[in-house]
């Protein structure tokens, strides 16, 4: 029991060893948990540290105090005591060495994990997932410009060309500081209702206008078509609204041109950042509807609708052989209104210059003003017919020559309000004074609207035909 009752046992817990221990300590100390038979364990005289189940002295003490001499009331707690003479074991010597090894590797394998975690999400099609983690994506990319191979820095779009989702992807890398960058792709999921992605390294936020203008010898069963959309970014990527023409039809199949500028109503922050970059107008020659004041542009040519096929081709052939005979109907048209707008202005203001400055007039005077006043009202009758089917919207779409018609019906109407106010004078006479200088105006606009007019018939019946056979409509 005296050998029992000796504190000689060490027993390593942990990263530290504690002891010396007696038996019955240490079958306390094994009753709670604290030692099993693979811990470690020491004595005076032994060479090395070896588990409890290795030492039989105290394997076997352990078990004979347990079964004849196992005290009633708990083991007093154990005191802990350092004892310099004690060595650490040599197996746990070369885990305590392997232990940053460890660490270490266990750090590598986090950041690894997450960084493949990453690389997932980046080329997620969930939009909303993937703006989540786009400013994340940014930053590590431009520190480290090498892992911009490793993430996508917008969503995985199928619906996109590969060349143009790398121009999305291209677009989307650099500080604005080097220079604003823009990218436009075209969906290809419906033919018949496109939309746009576009990115940008500008700010969260930033909002563009995408304006397209139909390429007129391209198009199907149109001579002219324009349309256009906003878009707002999200963290430096947006998706546009369907193009669509007039009653949700489809756009008209054919070739187009797709500009990209500032919006009209940009955030204030956006604006100063883009303050410094040129106008557009001295980057690119754009379309009227597009405002020249805009910042900022990028243009790509498109074929919208479908595929430019031996079908399309037929159709369009078809439709130029039919704008190609109108067009002449028209322009033999144009030819005779300009004329008689001439003659009738020339002949009715000479009458009325006439009568205006006789002394006194006499009856072939006053005849030859009403006949000819006669055989203008008319010729103002058919014309006022004809003009009120050239709606805005008619001259545009179904006129070749629409610009030179709204010329013809602007000198007609300038004309008529001429003739009416010279008729009037000679019925009732009003002011002379007042009347002479609101005369002299509607007698130089009538003149100007008429010589205009003149110049783009003669424009039109001398223009060249284009490429596909059409007349050339270039200045007019």
């Amino acid at each position: 029991m005296n050998m029992e009752m000796e504190k000689k046992w060490f027993v390593y817990v942990g990263d530290h060893h504690e002891g010396p221990f007696s038996i019955p300590e240490m079958a306390a100390r094994q009753d709670s948990g604290d030692i099993t038979a693979d811990s470690y364990v020491w004595c005076e005289g032994m060479a090395d540290w070896l588990m409890l189940s290795q030492v039989n002295e105290l394997d076997q003490g352990l078990r004979e105090f347990k079964e004849v001499s196992r005290p009633a009331a708990a083991a007093p707690a154990a005191r802990k005591e350092s004892v310099a003479t004690a060595p650490a074991p040599k197996s746990v010597q070369k885990k305590n060495k392997k232990l940053p090894l460890v660490l270490a590797a266990s750090f590598l394998i986090v950041i690894t994990g997450s960084l493949a975690a990453l690389i997932g999400i980046s080329r997620s099609s969930n939009e909303e997932l993937h703006a989540s983690i786009r400013p994340l994506l940014s930053r590590l990319v431009q520190s480290a410009p090498a892992l911009g191979s490793l993430f996508q820095l917008i969503p995985t779009l199928p619906d996109v060309k590969e060349d143009e989702f790398f121009e999305l992807q291209a677009a989307k890398t650099g500080s604005i500081h080097e220079g604003a960058r823009v990218a436009l792709a075209l969906s290809t999921q419906d033919a018949n209702r496109p939309f746009f992605y576009v990115s940008t390294n500008l700010p969260n936020g930033t909002k563009f206008e995408i304006h397209l203008v139909g390429q007129a010898e391209t198009l199907l069963n149109r001579l002219q078509f324009s349309t256009q959309g906003t878009l707002s970014t999200v963290q430096g990527f947006g998706k546009s609204e369907v193009f669509l023409a007039e009653g949700g039809q489809p756009l008209p199949k054919g070739r187009y041109m797709a500009y990209v500028v500032e919006a009209s109503d940009q955030d204030a922050a956006v604006k100063e950042l883009l303050a410094p970059l040129e106008s557009i107008k001295n980057q690119i020659k754009l379309p009227p509807s597009i405002p020249s004041t805009a910042k900022f542009v990028i243009s790509k040519s498109l074929f919208l609708g479908g595929e430019r096929d031996e079908t399309y081709l037929t159709r369009l052939k078809a439709f130029h052989d039919k704008i190609r005979a109108n067009s002449e109907k028209e322009l033999q048209e144009l030819k005779q209104y300009s004329q008689t707008l001439d003659a009738q202005f020339n002949t009715l203001t000479t009458d009325f210059q006439r009568l205006l400055t006789a002394k006194k007039a006499t009856a072939a005077m006053r005849n030859s003003w009403k006949k000819n006043l006669g055989l203008w009202t008319q010729i103002s009758t058919q014309l006022d017919q004809s003009i009120q089917t050239w709606s805005p919207e008619t001259l545009k779409n179904e006129f070749f020559y629409g610009k030179v018609f709204e010329l013809v019906k602007a000198s007609f109407q300038s004309l008529k309000g001429l003739i009416q106010l010279e008729s009037d004078q000679l019925e009732k006479p009003g002011d002379p004074a007042a009347f002479e200088i609101q005369h002299g105006k509607m007698l130089s606009d009538t003149r100007q609207a008429l010589e205009l007019m003149k110049q783009k018939v003669d424009v039109a019946a001398k223009s060249p035909k284009n490429q596909s056979g059409l007349p050339n409509r270039e200045g007019l």
